[in-house]
């Protein structure tokens, strides 16, 4: 019987027929050598299909193998095929050079590709004119709410800062060397809404989070007259977020990435700004204990849009505050 099984192992391998058990990453393609702030990056491929391997993991590395540009998990079709599509620009493609594209599945390929980056002038576009939001073609525009933290405070009413702005030189001339490309309303103000005079100037962001978190009569028409939109993002105290990072905290949560390389990740999100605690003392020399499993779960909930960016972010701080994360 051993005999015959090893006779038709062999035919199954001169006949071509034989399919292993065991998944690994056949081949994959991109569609340019070099890359520019705004394009689209797709990467198509074949990998042996196993049932046993749930998707293929794919990342974008920065140059030196510091960073991620991008990440993603693909369900692979049965006859091994995959495609994914990134966009290409954004705090994490923070320098020119040679980035390299990993493929996991049972094993790796990796290949490379060239991005640089290309400058937007006044000419070209304005910083009202790009809306990363409802155009994630568009580059990466960092939100100056998020650009020193602390400030503006929540606590502070928009009034209060242009006051002073006005009336103060030495807060003025500070102010303008900080936000050299900003005017004092563009940082501490409200956009305008539908809504006439809301959200006004004379109140702080705390007295709008408050209504919001405890009346409930306040919060139902707030969600019906901004249905897309967070209290935070009404208030400007929110940041657009590349659809890769849920993904990155989706792979974290479910098992599929170490605490380690989660905490690498949430490193460099901290340092590139991509997310904003309030009062951090940024430092790379951070240190990690246990994390809870409800930080995972949260993790979880917030990559599938069941909870906010800012309840997740409020996990983070819990983190840091605890000194889970050490923050030196």
């Amino acid at each position: 019987m051993y005999r015959s099984f090893l006779i038709l192992f062999s035919i199954l391998l001169v006949s071509g027929n034989f399919v292993s058990v065991f998944g690994s990453v056949q081949n994959f393609s991109i569609d340019k050598s070099i890359y520019h702030d705004g394009d689209t990056l797709t990467i198509s491929g074949t990998v042996n299909y196993d049932a046993a391997i749930p998707s293929v993991i794919l990342q974008i590395i920065t140059p030196g193998g510091t960073g991620l540009a991008g990440i993603a998990n693909v369900l692979p079709k049965p006859d091994g095929s995959f495609s994914n599509t990134f966009h290409v620009g954004g705090p994490t493609w923070s320098e020119d050079g040679t980035y390299t594209i990993k493929i996991s599945y049972g094993g790796n390929l990796e290949k490379t590709f060239s991005y640089q980056k290309l400058s937007i002038s006044s000419d070209d576009a304005s910083v009202d004119s790009i809306d990363p939001i409802n155009n994630p073609n568009e580059l990466f525009i960092e939100n100056p709410k998020m650009q020193i933290p602390g400030f503006p405070s929540l606590d502070y009413s928009p009034q209060y800062y242009i006051d002073r702005y006005n009336n103060e030189p030495s807060y003025k001339s500070w102010f303008d060397s900080q936000f050299p490309n900003y005017l004092i309303q563009d940082v501490v103000g409200y956009k305008p809404t539908h809504v006439q005079n809301f959200p006004s100037l004379d109140h702080s962001p705390q007295y709008y989070i408050d209504r919001y978190n405890n009346e409930p009569s306040y919060k139902s028409w707030f969600d019906s007259q901004f249905p897309e939109q967070s209290i935070y993002d009404i208030l400007g105290f929110s940041t657009y977020i590349p659809d890769w990072i849920k993904t990155y905290a989706e792979l974290w949560a479910t098992g599929d990435m170490s605490d380690s390389e989660f905490i690498s990740g949430l490193d460099f999100m901290l340092e590139h700004h991509i997310i904003a605690i309030p009062n951090l003392q940024y430092s790379e020399e951070n240190s990690v204990s246990s994390i809870p499993n409800w930080i995972r779960n949260n993790a979880d909930w917030w990559a599938n849009d069941l909870i906010s960016q800012q309840e997740f972010v409020n996990s983070l701080e819990y983190l840091i505050e605890e000194q889970i994360i050490e923050i030196n």
